[in-house]
């Protein structure tokens, strides 16, 4: 069998086999069950399940070669989040090989010829999507290695959450101020500034 180092698995070129070894995770999917549209793998042609992503987004999963089938806003919700919530060391860029590109794989749900094309976001990955149906086609591992690009975004949550601890703003900062009369008892010359939204709430006291 070959090994495809950076997917974390072996592929059989002769039978079409993948092995996974037993250190290798899920990556997040949970399996339903048997989805009853019985789509066909798009990578190895076995029957898609039924299963969740993340505990929020449903998915279509292949549970022989573990790739993952799923709405484009779904991808976009995923990586965003996921790349947020990253705290380990990010991965150095991975070239994609150019043989990936030249692959012709079918469409689960129209069964027309999928688009094979660079994901142009982090990660150098090459991914397959449908514009008719809308869905993106990750094979294993292409998700993981999205995720763990460099780059400004990634851990984006621990930076905002450190800067909220270290310094916390003023609510009214921003707030419009207007004229109230004067300070001081009714000296002229000293205007008094006010919250404008205070001001509103005045009105309908």
């Amino acid at each position: 069998m070959e090994l495809f180092p950076k997917r974390g698995y072996f592929f059989c070129r002769y039978c079409s086999s993948f092995h996974f070894p037993e250190t290798t995770t899920p990556d997040g999917v949970r399996v339903l069950g048997d989805s009853s549209e019985a789509l066909p793998c798009p990578a190895c042609t076995k029957t898609l399940a039924s299963a969740v992503l993340d505990e929020s987004h449903s998915v279509h999963y292949c549970q022989n070669c573990r790739g993952v089938l799923l709405s484009r806003g779904t991808f976009a919700d995923v990586v965003r989040l996921r790349r947020a919530w990253a705290t380990g060391t990010p991965s150095r860029a991975i070239q994609p090989e150019a043989e990936e590109l030249a692959r012709q794989v079918s469409c689960p749900m129209c069964r027309r010829e999928l688009a094979t094309h660079p994901y142009f976001g982090p990660g150098n990955v090459i991914i397959d999507s449908c514009d008719t149906c809308n869905v993106i086609w990750l094979d294993f591992g292409e998700l993981r290695q999205i995720v763990d690009a460099p780059g400004r975004d990634r851990g984006g949550r621990e930076r905002a959450a450190a800067a909220k601890d270290a310094w916390s703003p003023d609510p009214t900062a921003g707030r419009v101020l207007m004229n109230r009369g004067d300070e001081d008892g009714g000296k002229r010359g000293n205007p008094r500034g006010i919250d404008l939204l205070d001001a509103l709430g005045d009105l309908f006291d």
